[in-house]
């Protein structure tokens, strides 16, 4: 039997997160082929064509002087939303600020394959990254900050190094999801998570005075016949940024984002790139669409990094079973893909589950403040 309780049933809130998470770590998730090159390889092409606007600030003439004030100041003028979370830049900073952050991580753990659109900026616009690192952590209150990178890169040439301009990198290893693992490296309210992209607009933001209007893209898959990073204008949409790298052939599946965690749009279809935007990928064909049934063979339950039963849960997407959903804690899920990954079936379980963990959580939060007001 796949399915089994992995948390103390009277448990609840951040303590259960907690037993959860501390449960699991390390046990769930799987080794994944990162694809990255040739991409990660190849320089970073600038797609823009130099287009940029300008903020209502100037360039300021001493950065290294600005307050942490003055860098929010900034960040907020340009509007640098964070590609990690599609969060305001200032926003995150200002409430780490009055959080009492002790660390700053410059997150570039590109953990899902192909995609590596925070590693390519990291190491080729590497200034502008430590630069926009060291202003971000001004305006964050510490004065400690790392860069954060996945160590398991086997098949780049991307060589590593220890650190940058007197940075430290520290190179996050294990099973996917790693990227999470950065919150572990202190105590999670104390660290704060910016991504590498973020930062190289908030030293563009200071040192140019021009807003954010462009996002940095992984183009890749078995279509694409010169894979590569683009800095792209937001507002392009999905097919001109795979024109820009060719096809080979028409594909028979695109994904928005992370192989892992991107959602598929038809080819035909013309979405616009959003900061958030960190990879378009085009392949041949989409195993998905052949509609296999599932063959209890318990592979989801085994790699699941939160330590559910996928199985179950797919069950009770299917047949919209609240009570089933919320026994086996469909909340919990992160959406990291890693159960469809794996699936022999090819099930799109991952997408699945996570629309019925969303309706569950409307359901408690509707109850929630029906409570409140009671």
């Amino acid at each position: 039997m796949f399915f089994q309780r992995t948390a103390p049933p009277r448990a609840d809130g951040p303590s259960r997160r907690f037993w959860r998470t501390a449960a699991f770590f390390g046990r769930g998730g799987m080794l994944l082929e990162q694809h990255k090159d040739p991409a990660l390889s190849r320089d970073l092409r600038d797609c823009t064509s130099g287009a940029a606007e300008a903020m209502d600030l100037p360039p300021a003439d001493d950065p290294g002087s600005l307050s942490g004030e003055e860098v929010l100041r900034y960040a907020r003028s340009a509007a640098i939303i964070d590609e990690r979370d599609g969060l305001l830049l200032a926003d995150k900073l200002k409430q780490g600020a009055k959080g009492g952050v002790s660390l700053l991580v410059a997150d570039a753990v590109d953990d899902e394959p192909y995609v590596s659109s925070q590693l390519s900026p990291l190491f080729k616009l590497s200034q502008q990254a430590v630069e926009g690192l060291w202003l971000a952590a001004r305006a964050a209150g510490t004065s400690e900050s790392i860069i954060a990178v996945y160590k398991n890169l086997y098949d780049t040439r991307l060589k590593i190094p220890g650190s940058l301009y007197g940075v430290r990198i520290r190179k996050i290893t294990g099973k996917y999801p790693a990227e999470a693992r950065t919150l572990f490296t202190q105590q999670p309210q104390s660290t704060l998570l910016v991504g590498v992209c973020a930062l190289i607009h908030l030293y563009r933001a200071v040192h140019r005075g021009v807003r954010q209007t462009s996002a940095f893209v992984t183009v890749a898959g078995d279509c694409v016949a010169n894979p590569q990073n683009l800095e792209v204008l937001c507002g392009v949409t999905t097919r001109q940024v795979l024109e820009r790298c060719g096809l080979i052939e028409i594909p028979g599946r695109v994904v928005l984002g992370g192989p892992m965690t991107g959602r598929c749009i038809s080819p035909d279809e013309e979405v616009p790139v959003t900061p958030t935007t960190r990879a378009v990928l085009a392949f041949r064909s989409n195993e998905r669409d052949r509609h296999y049934q599932c063959i209890g063979c318990g592979k989801c339950v085994k790699v699941c990094p939160q330590g559910l039963s996928p199985v179950y849960l797919y069950k009770g997407a299917q047949t919209k079973n609240l009570r089933l959903l919320r026994l086996c804690d469909a909340v919990f899920c992160t959406g990291c893909g890693t159960c469809s990954y794996v699936c022999p079936a090819k099930l799109d379980l991952s997408a699945e589950i996570r629309r019925a963990a969303g309706i569950v959580r409307s359901l408690d939060s509707a109850k929630e403040e029906v409570a409140s007001h009671d």
